[in-house]
């Protein structure tokens, strides 16, 4: 058999749908690209601001990771006084709209916390670093996680494809709304092989 292997390092990008400038009036906003990831991986949506632009409002229609129901979800997210975010993680954005006008500049990207659908992790490449730590794959729908793995003390970097001998490790259900989000402790950078 033969499946489609994927791979995923996650990296701000706080420009990625839109570049920082003024907004001229209320209204869908121009944006640079839709889709932060392939195979429905994703991330919360930032906004950027110089200066407070907590009286406009910034409608996001996007899909969520995780939502295998096709529909697009509707957030409002309050204008950022420096920084604000998404609650939501999107796999693809639709659209963007502001409210109203602002002088300020706003920049929109995202952050670097990944959410991964419903997929199989079959390897990790990790950078640690001088303290121990730990890499978590977990499910908002579940108590436990899917995969917790403690990093050692070491600034050198590990590659564990143990996984790959058992198929991976499946992470996600298969309920309309179910991701797993991978968080991370005094860990540097790291990749997932998916598929």
């Amino acid at each position: 058999m033969q499946y489609d292997v994927w791979m995923v390092t996650p990296e701000v990008d706080d420009n990625f749908y839109r570049a920082s400038a003024a907004i001229a009036g209320a209204g869908s906003l121009t944006l640079l690209a839709t889709t932060p990831g392939i195979n429905g991986y994703g991330f919360k949506v930032t906004f950027e601001a110089n200066a407070d632009t907590s009286g406009v409002n910034f409608t996001i229609v996007g899909y969520k990771v995780g939502d295998t129901t096709g529909n697009t979800t509707t957030e409002v997210v309050t204008g950022p006084n420096l920084t604000s975010s998404s609650t939501n993680y999107y796999s693809g954005v639709v659209s963007i709209s502001a409210s109203g006008a602002t002088a300020n500049l706003v920049k929109i990207g995202h952050d670097a916390s990944l959410a991964l659908p419903r997929t199989r992790i079959k390897g990790l490449y990790y950078v640690g670093n001088a303290n121990a730590g730990s890499l978590t794959v977990a499910s908002p729908n579940r108590t436990v996680p899917f995969v917790k793995i403690i990093t050692p003390t070491s600034s050198n970097s590990f590659a564990d494809s143990l996984f790959l001998a058992a198929e991976g490790v499946l992470v996600g259900n298969v309920q309309a709304n179910d991701y797993a989000t991978v968080t991370t402790a005094n860990v540097t950078a790291f990749t997932l092989t998916c598929g």
